[in-house]
């Protein structure tokens, strides 16, 4: 089911790749959009779905089941005529400005009445749902927009450093669970720190000889409610049910919130194992996949902008990784189109500012590639001859904000529920920034058992789970 809705608001640097990351944060994949900005305002109109096997089906059926298919006829010639010739993504763009300013007028008028505080956001028939919580999905994407009195501020790639320096000053909290250990635990607590909006910076995870699982997560609040004991009360009844089956099962979960020590950062240190001699590395395999991804710079279609063309599988987080990466690159994108054009094929259209520099646009062309390809890296190590230290690493960038990636933990952990696999210890850990590495990475590391606690000692075994971790986390 393809659900459209359409947000008005302030620009500011990265909106884009922000909404594009609530939207990933909730599974869904964006299968029609448009966003376009004059520099102080911003209007997104997007189609999504959810990001579940039911959508897969879908959209393999194509779009002649979608709900709205009459209403966006129109969208998807102008869709057509953006492909067929140069000048068509410009006049589609030039066709978008009596609907802007029309909207713009009623953001006006709207958010006089709400002190200039509202996003003007649509979501037409949009039900809550067990899969997807539209409402709270309104609410996150309404947070992210500039507050009215924003726009005496013209956005620009410096205030990035703004950006950066107010997310790293949220207090840090460590949040343990206490309970008893199961297949999917880390699973469903990772879920329901999700639903509390729960920031997840690292995590560290450990099953007692007593089958007793011991969690700490180092989380930030997005409700910057914490210590208040009402939220702590909030956390602790939202938890207890998920670690445990049964009420006396939850009177034994322990639920201890409490400030990180002024020692403990969101950084840590990594052990090196691949140094190690004898040590096997087992690779992920490349998805399958009927299309090349490409992508094409054209400096002729319009005068003022370079526009690059992505053309690859459709899958999630895919508009994401796109605007990511030109967040991460500082690239101003003025306008940006996404559609599904062939069943599975996606095409991204970005208009960027003007750069007549031949060797950085093949720079920024091979870095599109690269993160479009393969955003995510995933192998698992074990020494030989002692199968018990195997450990499956996850490694994600995180944006120039450093921000996280978008349910990394959720995916890695779904896909090892379904393998009927046993986490026996984990732990998150985000590498520090060196002078040549200006981005960051978040390594998931999770030493690995099988539902008896015995270890995985096959190479069939663990190829099996990097491949299904990864189809999880790029379906």
């Amino acid at each position: 089911m393809r659900r459209p809705f359409r947000l008005t608001c302030p620009d500011k640097t990265g909106l884009g790749a922000d909404i594009c990351r609530t939207a990933f944060e909730f599974g869904l994949v964006v299968t029609r959009g448009d966003f376009t900005t004059d520099g102080v305002w911003a209007l997104v109109l997007l189609t999504v779905r959810a990001g579940s096997p039911e959508g897969d089906r879908a959209r393999e059926m194509g779009s002649a089941e979608d709900d709205d298919a009459d209403a966006d006829a129109d969208e998807r010639g102008r869709g057509r005529r953006a492909r067929e010739g140069g000048w068509g993504v410009v006049d589609a763009l030039r066709e978008y400005a009596g609907t802007f300013m029309a909207i713009l007028w009623r953001y006006d008028v709207d958010a006089s009445e709400h002190g200039g505080n509202l996003a003007l956001t649509e979501m037409e028939n949009l039900p809550r749902t067990a899969v997807v919580d539209w409402e709270l999905l309104r609410q996150r994407l309404e947070l992210l927009c500039p507050h009215k009195s924003a726009l005496s501020t013209i956005p620009s790639v410096d205030s990035l450093d703004k950006l950066e320096e107010t997310h790293s000053q949220q207090s840090l909290y460590i949040l343990q669970v206490e309970g008893h250990d199961r297949v999917g635990l880390l699973h469903d607590v990772t879920l329901a720190l999700w639903e509390l909006q729960l920031t997840l910076h690292r995590a560290h995870v450990t099953t007692s000889p007593s089958g007793n699982a011991v969690d700490l997560f180092y989380v930030t609040d997005d409700l910057h409610e914490l210590p208040n004991p009402a939220r702590v009360g909030e956390i602790s009844r939202k938890i207890k049910p998920v670690v445990a089956s049964t009420p006396e099962e939850a009177n034994r979960v322990n639920i201890l919130i409490h400030p990180a020590p002024a020692f403990v950062t969101r950084q840590g240190r990594i052990k090196t194992l691949r140094a190690a001699e004898g040590m096997v590395v087992t690779q992920a395999n490349e998805v399958p996949s009927d299309f090349e991804t490409m992508v094409e710079v054209d400096n002729l279609m319009s005068p003022a902008h370079t526009v690059f063309q992505v053309r690859t599988r459709d899958r999630q987080g895919l508009l994401y990784d796109c605007l990511r990466v030109s967040k991460d690159l500082k690239v101003s994108v003025s306008y940006a189109k996404v559609e599904i054009v062939d069943k599975a094929v996606c095409e991204v259209v970005l208009f960027t500012r003007k750069n007549k520099d031949q060797e950085q646009t093949d720079y920024l062309c091979a870095k599109y590639k690269e993160h479009v390809d393969r955003p995510i890296k995933v192998e698992m190590l074990s020494e030989s001859g002692n199968a018990l230290t195997s450990e499956l690493r996850v490694v994600a960038p995180l944006d120039i904000v450093g921000h996280t990636r978008p349910r990394v933990l959720l995916d890695v952990t779904e896909a090892l529920q379904d393998l009927r696999v046993m986490v026996f210890k984990a732990d998150i850990i985000t590498t520090p920034r060196t002078e040549g590495k200006q981005l960051q990475e978040e390594v998931h590391r999770f030493l690995l058992t099988d539902v008896n606690g015995e270890p995985l000692a096959t190479d069939e075994a663990r190829q099996q789970v990097c491949d299904r971790v990864i189809a999880a986390l790029l379906r």
